[in-house]
């Protein structure tokens, strides 16, 4: 990662998979025991992260492990936005506002969660509610659904239903509020 700039288009083929209009590249992952620390990884998250540029109608989704590690290798510090997946626990919305402040700390404003595996609408009113206090704003929910459950376990795609297209809620929020520059 010499160059200045790094654009989707630079990328060689074997490191990234299309389909229709998205592109997926994975960097690093521990493969076997004993391979060491995942630092590298981080700092090359990190340096790819600061080198991408996107064209006007492109955004980047960067899913991190779950948890603030990454946090402390500064891989989101050419980040614009952190979405903050919160299942139903006590544990979830604690992670979330320590999430929070960390964005925060690194001068990312725009924060938002999405609900996840949300049983009912009433525990779904409930995280927005503590979200809320927190200063959390929530961007969708996705409900709990047994079918994606059953796919997950089986290794399949999840298909249709309440909660697919409630993912589908999610990422158009995200895409509009990407065109409207937050």
């Amino acid at each position: 990662m010499t160059q200045e700039h790094i654009m989707v288009d630079d990328i060689p083929v074997e490191n990234i998979l299309k389909r229709d209009n998205l592109s997926l590249v994975s960097i690093g992952k521990i493969l076997q025991s004993l391979e060491g620390c995942a630092c590298p990884m981080g700092v090359l998250s990190r340096e790819f992260l600061r080198k991408l540029s996107l064209a006007r109608d492109e955004i980047a989704i960067v899913d991190m492990e779950a948890g603030v590690e990454h946090f402390g290798r500064g891989v989101e510090t050419s980040i614009d936005t952190v979405l903050i997946v919160v299942e139903p626990s006590f544990e979830s919305i604690q992670l979330a506002e320590r999430v929070n402040n960390l964005s925060r700390g690194i001068g990312v404003d725009n924060i938002w969660a999405i609900l996840n595996k949300v049983p009912s609408e009433g525990i779904a009113s409930k995280l927005e509610g503590e979200l809320g206090t927190k200063g959390i704003d929530m961007i969708g929910c996705i409900h709990y659904d047994p079918g994606i459950f059953q796919s997950c376990l089986e290794g399949l795609s999840f298909g249709k239903g309440k909660a697919g297209e409630e993912i589908i809620d999610v990422f158009d929020s995200l895409v509009s509020r990407a065109n409207r520059g937050h």
